[in-house]
């Protein structure tokens, strides 16, 4: 069954859990090179799952998001493992209290209070049937989620990023360039749009020992380690290059913890409008290029 959680009101919590992950295998692969990533032509989306190791309806809907790639269905998939289950019996290890809350925001643009285990998100829509969907037709391609993919990508972006970022010994510097569409600026204005930088990782295990999912191998990807945003983006009005506005470039560092398997980890850009919660741009990345 969904487990359904009803929103009174919103809170921002800003504490944070160190994270752990057990690998299932590793490939070879160098991980201390110069990462380059352009989003295109096209509209990329994210897709979102709020999910639990707690909740016994979500191991068929991570097994599922666990096969979505964008390479294969070209929206980037970042799984977010709430907390608000860790009461009923096992403490999902890959939980963060602002993972909860930002399912919270996303569903409240909508107009409605209501979150709940598995739930799939799309250009931030619910998506309500997709997990169902899948696990009962195999991934069949005339699904909402796949014809809503189709949708998105069919439209010219708005907005491009420059992805560059360096890894070192514990940390990784990323910055992105972003440029914005004069139609965006003039419909949404640049103090309604903000960057986001994420971390994800792949390849990740846990033995369930208690709760509704006890004696379970729950296998996970594109499990969301990092998300550092939101960030606004600023607009140089006076700079303007084919009919796009550049923002000048976003910098940030992120934390890496030596549990973190490199060869694992996928770093991703996107551009969300805070009054709507419509995912403009995405670039996604793999941390380590392939031997």
């Amino acid at each position: 069954m969904n487990r359904v959680f009803i929103v009174v009101t919103f809170w921002l919590i800003t504490s944070s859990i160190i994270l752990a992950g057990l690998s299932l295998g590793v490939n070879a692969a160098t991980c201390d090179q110069r990462i380059h990533a352009d989003s295109g032509v096209k509209t990329v989306s994210i897709a979102e799952l709020y999910t639990s190791e707690g909740c016994d309806s979500c191991p068929p809907a991570d097994k599922w998001f666990s096969t979505l790639s964008f390479e294969k269905n070209g929206v980037v998939p970042l799984a977010f493992h709430v907390d608000y289950w860790d009461y009923i019996g096992w403490k999902d290890r890959f939980g963060k209290p602002g993972f909860a809350e930002r399912q919270r925001k996303v569903v409240g643009l909508q107009g409605s209070r209501t979150v709940y285990t598995p739930q799939v998100m799309l250009d931030g829509k619910d998506v309500r049937n997709a997990v169902d969907y899948y696990v009962s037709n195999l991934g069949s391609p005339d699904s909402q989620l796949d014809a809503s993919i189709r949708d998105l990508a069919a439209k010219p972006a708005q907005v491009s990023l420059k992805l560059r970022a360096q890894p070192a010994l514990n940390a990784i510097d990323v910055a992105v360039a972003v440029g914005l569409s004069d139609g965006l600026l003039r419909k949404a204005g640049a103090s309604s749009l903000s960057l986001y930088f994420v971390l994800t990782e792949n390849n990740l295990v846990s033995r369930v020992t208690a709760g509704e999912n006890k004696g379970a191998l729950l296998k996970h990807n594109h499990v969301v380690r990092e998300l550092s945003g939101p960030i606004q983006i600023p607009v140089d009005a006076g700079s303007s290059t084919d009919n796009a506005n550049s923002a000048g470039e976003i910098k940030t560092t992120i934390s890496l913890p030596k549990d973190w398997k490199r060869e694992d980890l996928n770093l991703v850009a996107f551009v969300q409008n805070n009054r709507s919660g419509q995912v403009l741009q995405a670039v996604s990345v793999p941390f380590c290029a392939p031997l």
